[in-house]
């Protein structure tokens, strides 16, 4: 699953008390111009991804700790155990809601119940009714019991242990419920998921080091306007989540190891090398005519984060969503037009639209209507072909439209002084809060 944000600014990401990106940074803020490098084959060194029979084993082990078998056993139930049991609570002598349950499996030891409750079944045996007499905790959530004296009857159905699970048949079926019927399935199924996992941290990686090489041999002229728009947008989000855990700037800074000139010095960097990667993306994607986004493309990111294209654009907006589905695009691009040197070189994965069995179907549905209407008169005919006149017409309009934005998009305003005044902007920009 790819990250969403590729570009947006989580400073500190490493630290948990930095967590998400606001995603309000204005994309139409002039960051300067870029003169790019060669982007087409730089050199990278991703091995392919493999997996180990050991790695395989590994998950298989936790597997079996996580779903260890319950036997059944004849002798008196210890704390631990896991007994079956019948139940019926009475307060003054008359039951109440949710105090009567039937063949109920309870782990002796697990604080399900009330103080009491699993104690008084530790020496139980299989076929034998306790009577517990209780008190509901001063504090319990419903109040009716709060602090009531209550009495459980409470008969054994049976005491079962906990034992190591076996790897075999049984318990491939019951852990992948049914999914898997035999050992042999189940360990093929890991060690494919396992390998789809480094596929997709071996094609991030492909993709990140073919950027940055690209970012770190190109050209570029910063606005110190631009960066201080964003610098200043920085901060202030900043600011403002340091307010949700009840802290001031300075404070955030301090939790983190950093003064705040430094925290400060440090968030300047990052909006710096944000700026550049975000002017590279750009560029690239217009020289490779990438910019054209599709729905196709909206739908192969959307689904490589686990989610539709609708779902996409209802959390980010049709803004930020195309501009993710964008730096994807382009980071793909340079991955795959890459010259990996590694000794057995990862490449990377062809991306197949999944449809589903609804869109399947609706697809299925929209041939039928279409053939129908086919059939029908000539009229319906001539009214499609003067809709497909009008809709090339909205096409070419599009495509000037488009054009004009391109040549907009290529003129920039060359930076007033050099990026590398880092101290003097950001003393401009601490002014300006």
């Amino acid at each position: 699953m790819k990250k969403i944000a590729l570009f947006c600014l989580c400073s500190l990401a490493s630290m948990s008390i930095l967590a998400g990106c606001s995603g309000s940074a204005d994309g139409n803020v002039n960051l300067g111009t870029v003169t790019l490098s060669e982007y087409k084959g730089v050199k990278i060194n991703v091995a392919a991804p493999e997996v180990t029979d050991e790695e395989v084993d590994a998950k298989i082990q936790t597997a079996l700790k996580q779903n260890p078998d319950l036997v059944e056993v004849d002798r008196a139930a210890q704390d631990g155990d896991t007994v079956n049991i019948d139940y019926t609570g009475k307060k003054d002598g008359e039951t109440f809601d949710g105090g009567t349950a039937r063949d109920q499996d309870l782990k002796l030891g697990s604080g399900t119940m009330i103080d009491g409750f699993e104690s008084g079944l530790v020496g139980a045996k299989k076929g034998d009714t306790k009577t517990l007499d209780l008190t509901f905790p001063e504090d319990y959530k419903e109040q009716s019991l709060a602090g009531k004296e209550v009495v459980f009857e409470v008969k054994v159905n049976s005491v079962k242990e906990q034992q190591d699970a076996q790897l075999n048949d049984d318990f491939v079926k019951k852990v992948s419920n049914d999914e898997y019927q035999t050992v042999d399935e189940y360990k093929a199924s890991i060690r494919e998921s396992l390998l789809e996992q480094k596929q997709a941290t071996a094609e991030q990686q492909m993709e990140e080091d073919a950027l940055q090489n690209v970012v770190d041999s190109s050209q570029f002229k910063l606005s110190r306007n631009g960066l201080s728009v964003r610098y200043n947008q920085m901060v202030k989000q900043y600011t403002d989540q340091a307010k949700t855990y009840g802290m001031t700037f300075t404070q955030m800074a301090q939790a983190n190891g950093m003064s705040e000139p430094s925290f400060k010095e440090y968030i300047y960097a990052t909006v710096k090398e944000a700026a550049k990667r975000e002017l590279t993306v750009e560029a690239i994607a217009a020289k490779e005519g990438l910019d054209q986004l599709t729905d196709e493309d909206r739908e192969l990111f959307a689904q490589d984060n686990g989610m539709s294209k609708d779902t996409l654009v209802s959390m980010y907006g049709q803004e930020n969503a195309d501009e993710y589905v964008l730096q994807d695009k382009v980071m793909r691009y340079l991955a795959e037009n890459a010259d990996n040197e590694a000794e057995n070189p990862a490449a990377v994965s062809e991306r197949v639209l999944e449809t589903t069995e609804a869109a399947s179907e609706e697809g299925s549905e929209a041939a039928d209507t279409t053939e129908a209407a086919s059939e029908e008169s000539s009229e319906a005919a001539d009214t499609t072909e003067a809709a497909s006149e009008e809709s090339s017409e909205a096409a070419q309009t599009t495509e000037t439209a488009s054009e004009e934005s391109s040549e907009a998009a290529d003129t920039t305003e060359a930076a007033s002084g050099e990026s590398g005044e880092a101290a003097q902007t950001i003393e401009v920009s601490s002014q300006a809060e």
